[in-house]
């Protein structure tokens, strides 16, 4: 004769199995959607947040799309804007619950959560890494795959620079030529400025192309892998252009990096003199980008 006890024990087993199976098919359901709502504890930086999950998770969170300054980095002094970057990052994020919307590859190498971060205001749901951009605190940054917002930013680019904002602001003040920039590197490094320049050599490095002025230790960088820039690499060379962006220091001089057309926002041709630079230029660049 079977033991009913130990017929029930079996089944039950299998129930709390089963129903063990769900709730896990479940959760990977909630987590394959990309987004949940957590909790901000604390700010790192203008694009880093710390939180508490719903799961009652620690959850470091690093926004997709976007740059803000460096406040922390252990090579690089604090960069201009980076304070201002995380106090407006606060006043959006700090205590309040946001949601939170993953993309195609959901961690990068330090372990953080890639996302897309929402929050509640008085005008509705905004996305934070959007809103840090359209007020000037933080140009573009996108790494294959995560793009799916990557239109709606370089649309908040394009306001935060037809408003002056932040670090538009800042660099339409500060023009330099590449051996100014060069010269003055030690203290221009983490600034923001406009480089006026002339582009006679293209050339790759890596994963980098590099544009440069003859002669010149000063580099603008186009990333291989932002292919919706590579056409913007293509029509600048053989032009003279004036170039918003961050100059940061490396083995090879100084470089700025393009990581949004708007960041052009002067272009003509080389033969032409400094006071007939097209100022529809930047538009004509959109175009061909």
């Amino acid at each position: 004769m079977r033991n009913p006890f130990a017929a029930g024990g079996r089944k039950g087993l299998v129930r709390k199995v089963l129903l063990a199976a769900f709730l896990i098919s479940l959760f990977s359901l909630f987590l394959n959607s990309g987004e949940k709502e957590a909790l901000v504890t604390d700010i790192v930086d203008g694009d880093t947040i710390v939180t508490l999950t719903n799961q009652g998770k620690k959850e470091t969170i690093r926004y997709l799309l976007i740059d803000t300054p460096e406040l922390h980095h252990p090579r690089r002094r604090e960069e201009e804007l980076a304070k201002e970057a995380k106090i407006f990052n606060a006043s959006l994020v700090l205590n309040k619950k946001i949601r939170i919307e993953l993309d195609k590859e959901e961690r990068d190498k330090y372990g953080r959560l890639l996302a897309y971060v929402w929050v509640n205001t008085e005008n509705g749901e905004k996305m934070v890494n959007e809103t840090l951009i359209e007020k000037g605190l933080a140009l573009p940054f996108f790494i294959p795959p995560n793009g799916k917002y990557l239109g709606g930013i370089m649309e908040a680019t394009k306001r935060a620079r037809s408003q002056n904002l932040g670090l538009w602001k800042l660099a339409r003040k500060r023009i330099f030529t590449p051996s100014q920039i060069y010269a003055e590197l030690p203290y221009l490094a983490g600034s923001y400025v406009t480089i006026d320049i002339r582009i006679d050599e293209v050339k790759k490095s890596g994963s980098r192309w590099l544009l440069s002025q003859s002669g010149s230790r000063c580099y603008l960088v186009i990333y291989d892998n932002n292919k919706h820039l590579l056409k913007v690499k293509d029509s600048l060379t053989g032009k003279r252009i004036k170039v918003v962006g961050k100059i940061t220091a490396s083995f090879l001089g100084a470089e700025i990096v393009i990581s949004d057309p708007a960041q052009v926002i002067e272009i003509a041709k080389t033969a032409m003199p400094f006071g007939c630079i097209l100022k529809n230029g930047a538009s004509e660049l959109y175009m061909a980008a």
